[in-house]
């Protein structure tokens, strides 16, 4: 399933909690390249989306087309990134519209440079 994910795909993940092993399934966005995705040994980079609007920090943004990327409420990209195996990948849901993908980009610009 890795190799046929790109960059902008929303999929459904059992995400990691920082503080423990433990897992919830969570709407999640790949923010890896292409290249990385074929070429990683089966992991890939998320980005974790979360339906709590009305706490987001400055740095979190809205997923204006958020229907058409598959997703079932009002969403907004978490400034939460993991990496995680191929197998914790549950199902993919859709994917960013550009206007979106460009707001991605520019929330990963604010985190990494």
């Amino acid at each position: 399933m890795i190799n046929t994910l790109i960059k902008g795909d929303i999929v459904v993940v059992k995400f990691p909690f920082a503080s423990s092993l433990k897992y919830k399934a969570r709407p999640a966005v790949i923010i890896s390249t292409n290249y990385y995705n074929k070429h990683s040994r089966g992991t890939v980079l998320i980005m974790a989306i979360s339906s709590q609007v009305e706490s987001k920090l400055y740095i979190e943004k809205d997923i204006e087309f958020w229907k058409e990327a598959g997703l079932l409420k009002t969403s907004i990209f978490k400034a939460s990134i993991a990496t995680i195996e191929e197998n914790f990948i549950i199902q993919r849901l859709g994917s960013l519209e550009q206007k979106d993908r460009i707001t991605l980009d520019n929330i990963l610009n604010n985190i990494c440079n």
